[in-house]
C-alpha cells in the first residue's frame, strides 16, 4: 500500500469509529449504512478536500450526505 492509502484507510477507519460511537450503532449498523451510502468511497474520493480539516468535520460531511438521502441519524 502507498503512503497515501494508507493515510486514506486512516481516516476512513476513524471516521467509521467516530460515526459508531456518535450515532450509537453496533458495528454492523454502522458498516451497512455505510456500505449503502458509499461513505468509504466518498471518503477515498475526497480524501484531498477532507485531510485538510478534522476527522469531525468530515464526519459532519458524511452525515450531511446522509441526511440529504433522508437518512435520519
Amino acid at each position: 500500500m502507498s503512503e497515501r492509502q494508507l493515510d486514506i484507510a486512516d481516516m476512513q477507519c476513524w471516521v467509521f469509529r467516530m460515526a459508531q460511537l456518535k450515532w450509537e450503532l453496533s458495528p454492523k449498523e454502522c458498516a451497512k449504512l455505510f456500505k449503502k451510502y458509499d461513505i468509504l468511497g466518498f471518503i477515498s474520493k475526497c480524501y484531498e478536500f477532507l485531510h485538510v480539516s478534522s476527522y469531525n468535520c468530515a464526519l459532519e460531511d458524511v452525515e450531511d450526505i446522509l441526511k440529504a438521502n433522508g437518512v435520519n441519524i
